[in-house]
């Protein structure tokens, strides 16, 4: 089976950069192991893209330790994947997934 590209809208940086700040005040360390976590993650992703749909053909793909989650679309076709959000699941939803 053939990996699949990723590609990431641009405020997903943002997104890891808000929750390493955020995860580093709680704990010294911790925005280190979730970005490692984060990049672990994409790996699985790029195996096996084929996670619950939860709206407008966005899938989600729960985090192991962090409670966040990627917000992600899948192209079977030209085998991508294009992620849009990694949001906390403790955000309001209605707020903040993609419309």
């Amino acid at each position: 089976m053939a990996n699949y590209t990723i590609t990431a809208d641009p405020k997903v940086k943002n997104d890891l950069i808000d929750a390493r700040d955020f995860l580093n005040s709680r704990r010294k360390g911790f925005g280190k192991k979730f970005i490692q976590e984060y990049r672990t993650t994409l790996k699985h992703l790029q195996k096996t893209p084929n996670f619950q749909v939860r709206y407008n053909d966005v899938h989600c793909l729960p985090m192991k330790t962090f409670k966040y989650m990627v917000h992600f679309k899948v192209d079977q076709e030209n085998k991508t994947i294009h992620i849009y959000a990694v949001l906390s699941t403790y955000l309001n939803p209605d707020k903040n997934w993609i419309k």
